[in-house]
């Protein structure tokens, strides 16, 4: 791991406002109301706008320097009082800021006292997401934690399973919900933005959430009969579910690649006593396939990947069955259990990556200049290195700014299995292969004289 310490130089994460803003994306009838200045709600905005393509709305308290030292309450008032006036929402997501967190206004208090005084207001969730400290991987997790920790209500047995995703795409939601539905199984999905963030255009504007996991969703999580998260960094909510209603709680990789996708079958199959239906069968079998096609390009050629650590994990075990080398991973996130995982799915591996976690994109790029790659596996930022070091980048995870699409990029299953698979091969073929398929690289003398002169067809 790098030495540097005394600063952090094009981060690997984004603060925890972010993911308390993608998790309530995914609620429908929602409105996210950041306690703190005008800028805060800006930038979510345009980051999220950037990368989905969509109009996102986002409400602010708008503090100003008067309020870092008087307090935010009044503020906050008025901006629940105007959301809801305007906007009509079901449910207010209200997410704290670095300005409201350090002054130390009593969101929790006000929300609750303001309540009391006004019977006509929407379901207020008051969430904790200090842009200080942490990273959006933790604010998504509080958001969804804070949503059943105000609103499950426990009541008859339900027979429905909660996921938990984490912050993957819109279409992975949806690949999951697809899933879901082959095996038979009922599902709440904290947080649904296979819609929300991934709409049809049908003329109409909607300033709160069109889709998404409605209120009594959200309120039935406490009867459900078990809850699973895919991301062991988001599942908190699990975790307050078992301790408050006794709902068991498993959290196994993020289904990326062979091995993690058949963990979250067997674990399905565990939960429901079903079994693995004929169709998704086929489509593992397919991936397997697909893998064996690609793994003469792709043996032997080092990767960096980075990004939230989940991500990361997943790709680093799925890399490795294609017979790739991962040479570095990197995460902004300071998390124990990033580390013992990556350790975890390497152990059996000879090449051993360099970890940084937490690290920053100035970390990986002076670790890559030390240990060249082949190939770069994350999100928009890492453009710069790739550019730098003319290596080619695959775009995954969040944010992806200067790709269109980012919503329909996939990783989670067997099928997203193959697309990745025919991505990352690809991309290996059209970078270090020529036209007759002879590799290209520092160690390979390519001789097409003698290439086209015994095997050219006329």
């Amino acid at each position: 791991m790098t030495e540097k310490k005394f600063a952090v130089i094009n981060p690997c994460k984004i603060c925890q406002p972010m993911g308390a803003i993608f998790a309530l994306m995914g609620v429908k009838n929602s409105m996210p109301l950041i306690h703190g200045s005008h800028g805060c709600s800006t930038y979510m905005r345009f980051q999220l706008g950037r990368h989905f393509k969509e109009a996102v709305n986002v409400a602010s308290s708008s503090m100003s320097e008067a309020n870092a030292v008087l307090g935010g309450e009044e503020n906050l008032k008025h901006a629940i009082r105007n959301v809801s006036r305007i906007y009509g929402p079901e449910i207010i997501g209200v997410t704290t800021s670095c300005l409201s967190e350090t002054i130390g206004d009593d969101v929790e208090g006000i929300i609750r006292l303001f309540k009391t005084q006004n019977d006509d207001l929407p379901e207020i969730v008051p969430i904790s997401t200090p842009s200080y400290k942490h990273t959006h991987v933790e604010g998504y997790d509080s958001t969804v934690k804070a949503l059943v920790e105000n609103l499950a209500t426990p009541s008859k047995p339900n027979s429905k399973l909660n996921v938990i995703t984490g912050m993957v795409s819109p279409g992975d939601i949806a690949e999951t919900r697809r899933i879901l539905r082959e095996m038979g199984i009922e599902s709440i999905i904290l947080t649904d933005t296979s819609e929300s963030m991934d709409a049809p255009f049908d003329g109409e504007v909607s300033f709160v959430s069109s889709a998404g996991t409605t209120v009594e969703e959200l309120k039935d999580t406490a009867n459900s009969f078990a809850t699973i998260s895919l991301c062991k960094h988001a599942n908190s909510a699990a975790k307050f579910l078992h301790e408050a209603y006794g709902i068991k709680s498993v959290s196994p990789y993020l289904p990326i690649g062979l091995q993690s996708t058949d963990e979250f079958m067997n674990e399905l199959c565990k939960l429901t006593n079903k079994e693995i239906p004929e169709q998704i069968t086929r489509e593992r079998g397919k991936l397997i396939d697909a893998m064996i096609d690609a793994h003469q390009h792709n043996f032997g050629r080092k990767v960096a990947i980075y990004g939230d650590p989940d991500v990361v994990v997943g790709f680093t075990r799925f890399v490795l069955e294609l017979g790739m080398i991962p040479s570095i991973v990197c995460t902004g996130s300071e998390s124990k259990t990033f580390v013992e995982d990556i350790k975890a799915v390497t152990k059996d591996s000879k090449h051993k990556p360099v970890i940084l976690a937490p690290g920053d994109l100035y970390d990986l790029h002076q670790e890559i200049k030390k240990s060249k790659v082949d190939l770069l596996i994350g999100n928009s930022y890492g453009s710069r290195i790739a550019g730098a070091e003319n290596i080619p980048l695959i775009r995954m995870g969040f944010p992806i700014y200067d790709r269109v699409g980012a919503q329909r990029i996939t990783c989670v299953g067997y099928t997203a299995g193959i697309r990745l698979v025919d991505t990352i091969t690809n991309t290996i073929l059209d970078r270090y292969f020529d036209e007759f398929g002879w590799a290209l690289n520092e160690n390979t003398e390519v001789d097409h004289g003698e290439f086209e002169s015994s095997n050219c067809i006329n």
